[in-house]
């Protein structure tokens, strides 16, 4: 018998052999479905934080979207703190909403007025060309529309990396479920004013 056969025998063998292990079994899977397991958990809490975080963007929206009243700064910082409580978020939110008119004879869209809560800054008019206007949906002539934008942070209750599969866009091999920021844009037209005033 060569040895070529008897290497094949044995790899025959070895294959037909249906016993096994529950202990070696366990040992090689274990790890495998608790990786998965705890990917699904910090998966489905992110898409609920997503979800948080877009349902109250539309919320403030539609609140400011109803103010026939001129807005401060003390009702958005309100509104904020309001965010805080509907998110359940365990860090601080951030607010942004901007007001926009548009000019149908020249073509043109005109900030009227930003402002953002702590940890963004308020939009101005060498940003609206591209913070705001790609996401503006076609205006009449005077029309107004309220851009709502809202911040949510969101830290995975379980840190779950993998490493060494493949480098990360920092350079490094160590890839996982960090904290990262929920942003959501929602614009909307005022339904009963004409126009959204800021109180100077």
């Amino acid at each position: 018998m060569t040895a070529a056969t008897h290497i094949l025998r044995r790899l025959t063998r070895f294959a037909n052999d249906e016993r096994a292990s529950i202990t070696v079994e366990a040992v090689m899977i274990l790890p495998i479905m608790l990786w998965g397991y705890f990917g699904m958990f910090i998966l489905f809490e992110g898409y609920r934080a997503l979800g948080a975080n877009i349902r109250v963007g539309y919320t403030i929206s539609d609140m400011i979207s109803r103010e026939t009243n001129a807005i401060n700064a003390a009702y958005l910082e309100g509104l904020n703190n309001m965010q805080d409580v509907l998110t359940q978020s365990q860090h601080r939110t951030v607010l942004r909403v901007t007001v926009v008119t548009y000019d149908d004879d020249d073509d043109e869209y005109t900030l009227e007025w930003s402002y953002s809560t702590a940890g963004q800054q308020a939009i101005e008019d060498v940003d609206l060309d591209t913070a705001i206007m790609p996401y503006l949906p076609p205006m009449q002539d005077g029309g107004t529309q309220i851009i709502v934008e809202t911040w949510m942070a969101f830290e995975p209750p379980l840190s779950v990396t993998l490493e060494g599969l493949y480098t990360a866009p920092d350079g490094t091999d160590r890839v996982g479920f960090g904290p990262f920021y929920f942003e959501s844009l929602v614009v909307t037209r005022p339904r009963f004013a004409g126009q959204m005033i800021w109180e100077s």
